[in-house]
């Protein structure tokens, strides 16, 4: 895609335009309040409720790159409230629409071919766009609460970049979530003992650029694909997560998906790693350090957990995600300890 780089993210064309529109943003299962929670930090976008466990409805009135700024949304759609033609008029004339080149290309992703050709005859013969279902700019689909107009030159990846992939990889977006979970400070060091091919390692840097990003993984591989997805993250280094590479009291964040024997790991192994990891965890934290760790083997880590006296369950949230409903487990030290 063209665009302009810069501080890692893809800028595309139109978004310092000034917009007028009413959105729905979907997120991750079991995220939509850390969403509303950082779309009340923007000035432009008011009228924050939330439609769902995955999406918010929101209005933005203001410059298009606050939002698009945002990087704890995978889509961004127009809310069809108002039939489906007028919303979209409005969005060309002072919305998102018209920071879109013209003319627009349009699917409409709906099963029912009764629906289906009406509204692509509809908006061929009114708005004049072009029907390409294979090369689309907006998607008209129905959901749950009713019709949206997605817009795919704002989707997570064609705002902030295609990374390169294992099948075991984190998403982008569940990274977002556990780097929100972790409140970065500046000036951090943040550490990802199965950092593979740095999603995590690459959220944290985008939402603390002055963060000190440090990932360590047992497979030379993924630490080839995290080098090459982004230069600047440095500090990588091949190791076992059971003998971390930094000094005692050294690391203020540990941010990680643990393996739980999905695609990578074995809950077998997983009976000795995670009480390893988590005692190493336990060395490497500063005083008032905090860890979250995301896993599908719950059991076997809240075993662990209360086994290990230097940190504490602080809490915890269940994600849903293509067909996984792992939990992100957020530890910090005991009263006591700090």
């Amino acid at each position: 895609m063209s665009g302009i780089y810069s501080p890692g993210r893809v800028i595309t064309p139109g978004l310092d335009q000034n917009v007028t529109d009413r959105l729905v943003l979907r997120t991750l299962d079991g995220a939509a309040d850390l969403l509303m929670e950082e779309l009340r930090s923007l000035p432009s976008v008011h009228s924050i409720h939330q439609l769902s466990n995955d999406s918010v409805e929101c209005t933005v009135d203001g410059r298009l790159s606050e939002i698009a700024a945002c990087s704890l949304y995978s889509t961004m759609a127009i809310a069809l409230h108002d039939g489906f033609l007028r919303p979209l008029e409005q969005s060309g004339q002072t919305g998102v629409l018209a920071t879109l080149p013209t003319p627009i290309g349009f699917r409409v992703g709906c099963d029912d071919p009764g629906l289906r050709y009406p509204v692509i005859t509809a908006i061929e013969r009114e708005l004049a766009w072009v029907n390409q279902p294979g090369s689309w700019d907006v998607n008209l689909t129905r959901t749950a609460d009713g019709w949206i107009a997605e817009i795919g030159p704002l989707s997570w990846m064609r705002r902030f970049g295609r990374l390169e992939r294992l099948p075991w990889s984190t998403t982008p977006l569940v990274a977002e979530v556990l780097v929100r979970l972790a409140k970065l400070q500046p000036g951090q060091r943040i550490v990802d003992p199965f950092c593979g091919t740095g999603t995590i390692l690459l959220a944290a840097l985008r939402r603390q650029p002055s963060g000190r990003v440090l990932g360590t993984d047992r497979d030379p591989r993924a630490l080839a694909i995290a080098d090459h997805n982004r230069q600047q993250l440095g500090g990588l280094a091949q190791a076992t997560a059971e003998a971390l590479p930094y000094a005692a009291g050294a690391v203020d964040r540990i941010i990680t998906n643990l393996p739980f024997g999905k695609l990578v790991g074995t809950h077998h192994a997983n009976r000795t790693l995670y009480p390893a990891a988590l005692s190493e965890i336990d060395r490497v934290l500063t005083t008032d350090g905090r860890a979250v760790l995301l896993t599908e083997d719950k059991r076997l880590l809240h075993k662990a957990i209360e086994h290990q006296r230097g940190l504490k369950l602080a809490r915890q949230r269940l994600l849903r995600y293509n067909g996984a409903t792992p939990t992100a487990y957020v530890l910090t030290r005991p009263r006591e300890r700090r």
